[in-house]
């Protein structure tokens, strides 16, 4: 989806009035409904269940903004995942839901994960009636942290990284704040370092005014650990799980080619003698991801490469997918198996409150790692 409220989003549901409008009455929609021809996602709204039923979550939460925006009396501030998915972030993504734990709140509803449930931020004191269809989080916001897209009001892109990172697992967070960098201050391998250490301080702004309160050593672990130089969400949690293991990596490390220019790879391990590529699925088997190649030419381009990256660096590469990533034992499993030493404990490269951190999340059942064999 290109845009926020691109026309299919928007189509998905039709309110009461439209309907009635076109020729309908209660009764027939009533008697549409019955039949299957219709379904009620939410009061007042209706669409068509082929349609709704394969529209992936983020459109749906898109469509479930535009009704509430419509059907509200006031302005509503859309906030965490409301926001999120209006600046195009990845919150939705099913993979990276399951690679991480929530940061728990006692409030938290059942329908945190139905798109149809919307998320506002209301001021102190507000009641707003029971709707199975809006979450109201009770927030003082500065003015200065809010916009509107598509004449929506919202809590910025900055705001919603800090309420993410208070929200989200800290997977979705990460991979929601290395998107948003990757798309402000980088530019194909340059980065602005300048422009990245400025967003650091407006994110550690906002944490310092808001000390005490829940989710804080979440978003001080974001500010320290966002990277613009990550690539995807998979490139994102398999950094996370690096330095959950002890494993100090460079992203988008440069090797000549061997045709002229430069190859970055995903990951240099910094103090081993590997070099680390991450990929999914799509880019064997979807077209789009292919460029017009064959998977068969994709599979013997990526091993032209790795032969050569071998060859001139000297080091062993090691390769990935989503599923090994899953949890941080199963990606410790993974590389003893090629023998890369796993220390097992967090990195000390942030320092000892990231280090205490790192060492909280969950790594599959309290798991502990041990030492791989030596690398050949």
């Amino acid at each position: 989806m290109n845009h926020p409220l691109n026309p299919t989003a928007r189509a998905l549901l039709t309110p009461t009035q439209d309907l009635i409008r076109a020729g309908h009455t209660g009764h027939s929609l009533a008697r549409r409904v019955r039949s299957g021809e219709l379904i009620r996602p939410r009061r007042g709204w209706y669409a068509d269940p082929d349609t709704w039923r394969e529209a992936p979550a983020e459109a749906k939460h898109l469509a479930a903004i535009w009704a509430a925006q419509r059907a509200s009396r006031t302005d509503p501030l859309f906030a965490q995942r409301s926001a999120a998915t209006l600046h195009g972030l990845p919150v939705w993504s099913r993979w990276l839901q399951s690679t991480g734990v929530r940061v728990a709140h006692h409030d938290r509803p059942a329908t945190l994960d139905n798109p149809l449930a919307t998320r506002q931020f209301v001021g102190p004191g507000y009641r707003g009636s029971r709707n199975p269809h809006v979450q109201y989080l009770h927030e003082s916001v500065d003015l200065t942290h809010t916009t509107r897209i598509a004449g929506l009001r919202l809590t910025t892109a900055e705001r919603t990284l800090f309420d993410l990172a208070r929200s989200e697992s800290f997977e979705v967070a990460l991979a929601c704040a290395d998107q948003y960098l990757r798309e402000t201050v980088r530019v194909g391998a340059l980065v602005d370092m300048a422009g990245w250490r400025a967003w650091q301080a407006r994110l550690n702004a906002m944490i310092a005014a808001a000390h005490g309160r829940a989710g804080i050593a979440q978003a001080r672990a974001l500010s320290a650990l966002a990277d613009p130089r990550a690539d995807s969400p998979l490139e994102s949690v398999s950094r996370l799980r690096f330095l959950q293991l002890g494993i100090d990596v460079e992203p988008q490390h440069p090797v000549r080619s061997e045709h002229g220019g430069t190859l970055h790879l995903d990951f240099w391990l910094l103090a081993l003698a590997f070099f680390g590529e991450c990929d999914g699925k799509q880019k064997y088997l979807d077209d789009a991801f292919r460029g017009g190649k064959s998977a068969a030419e994709v599979v013997y381009a990526e091993k032209r490469r790795h032969d050569w990256v071998t060859g001139v660096t000297g080091r062993r590469g090691i390769r990935w997918g989503a599923p090994d990533v899953a949890t941080a034992a199963r990606f410790a499993a993974r590389l003893t198996a090629f023998g890369v030493p796993v220390p097992g404990s967090p990195t000390r490269r942030f320092g000892p409150e990231i280090r205490r951190f790192l060492a909280r999340l969950p790594s599959s059942g309290g798991a502990t790692f041990g030492r791989g064999p030596p690398s050949g």
